[in-house]
């Protein structure tokens, strides 16, 4: 065998990933004798595979081989190929190859958005991480010290790399790709010998999560501190953009003569186990009602799953002759749904 070529066109297909691939090996007979090759493609997750030598068909036998690395089963297609004297040509193998997801535990450890909405909130997309895991180890079988080029095509917002120990699931790295854009797509290229290649090429590609996660309701009630003390409710909606910042827009009420419309923005930290999330934030709090007064809020909350404490300020500057600046402290009990 001269040479190898392996092309991956990878798209997502109802949340699983699939790929279509085509491997060229080119074939030369240097003998002065036809050379009977009774050969096979071996692959893990692999179907509707096709054979052709020069652009001819040939016949295609299933079956299973014995599990030769960290995935099983895997598939054999074998065929025979005749080579005459002193001929040279391209044996072309192309298929289907359905992907396998990662499954990666997130322990005890739930993000802030998560913990607090367990009813409303899926929590957040963790990133799709799937698996190519190319059987190599026949290419050592070959005369001579043929070369491997490899070719990945993904949508233009995945990520592909390999695992240094895809049998432990490393997390995945893209030391020795090189990486192109080419239209909606990323073009990943390696290349490699048959004597450094290693017995399972693993390729790895990643879908990152989505930049925001849904969130949920909030629902506090609570005292404005003081000596003007009174009863306060707020309803509120959450969301967080990354997972770590939390945004919300709630109104707060006294149920007499005070509206407040607050977005406000937190960074807070997950729940693990049983420490709580706790966060920070700063809002801008718009008192609608009994007349409209922005101001600053400052906030600290504590929430273990969905109930929690929260402790804002606000700070009302004068904004014109003849009105007074003013603050008020809130200590709301919290729900979130």
């Amino acid at each position: 065998m001269l040479s190898e070529k392996l092309d991956f066109d990878c798209a997502e297909a109802e949340q699983e990933a699939v790929c279509r691939f085509e491997a060229r090996y080119r074939l030369r007979n240097g003998t002065s004798e036809a050379e009977v090759i009774d050969a096979a493609f071996l692959g893990v997750r692999t179907h509707e595979v096709r054979v052709r030598f020069d652009e001819e068909p040939l016949p295609v036998t299933e079956g299973q081989a014995d599990s030769m690395g960290p995935t099983s089963p895997v598939e054999r297609f074998g065929f025979t190929l005749t080579l005459p004297p002193g001929r040279e040509g391209e044996l072309v193998v192309r298929g289907l190859m359905q992907l396998e997801r990662r499954f990666l535990p997130s322990g005890y450890v739930w993000p802030a958005i998560q913990a607090r909405h367990v009813l409303l909130s899926p929590g957040p997309p963790r990133a799709a991480h799937w698996d190519i895991d190319y059987l190599l180890g026949p290419i050592r079988t070959w005369a001579g010290n043929p070369t491997l080029q490899v070719t990945v095509r993904v949508p233009s917002s995945w990520e592909v790399g390999s695992s240094p120990d895809a049998s432990a699931r490393t997390l995945p790295v893209a030391t020795g790709w090189q990486l192109r854009q080419e239209g909606e797509q990323v073009v990943a290229e390696r290349s490699l010998t048959a004597e450094s290649a290693p017995e399972w090429l693993n390729v790895t590609l990643t879908k990152p999560r989505p930049w925001w996660t849904q969130g949920g309701v909030q629902l506090g009630m609570g005292a404005r501190l003081g000596d003007d003390a009174r009863f306060m409710a707020r309803l509120g909606y959450q969301l967080a953009a990354p997972e770590s910042f939390l945004h919300s827009l709630s109104v707060e009420t006294d149920f007499r003569e005070q509206v407040v419309l607050t977005p406000l923005t937190q960074y807070a930290t997950p729940q693990v186990a049983i420490i709580p999330s706790f966060g920070l934030g700063l809002g801008i709090p718009v008192q609608v009602l009994p007349e409209a007064r922005p101001g600053l809020r400052l906030l600290a909350d504590l929430h273990f799953g969905p109930l929690g404490a929260v402790l804002s300020w606000d700070h009302h500057p004068a904004l014109r002759e003849g009105t007074d600046s003013f603050s008020r402290l809130i200590l709301l009990f919290q729900v979130g749904l």
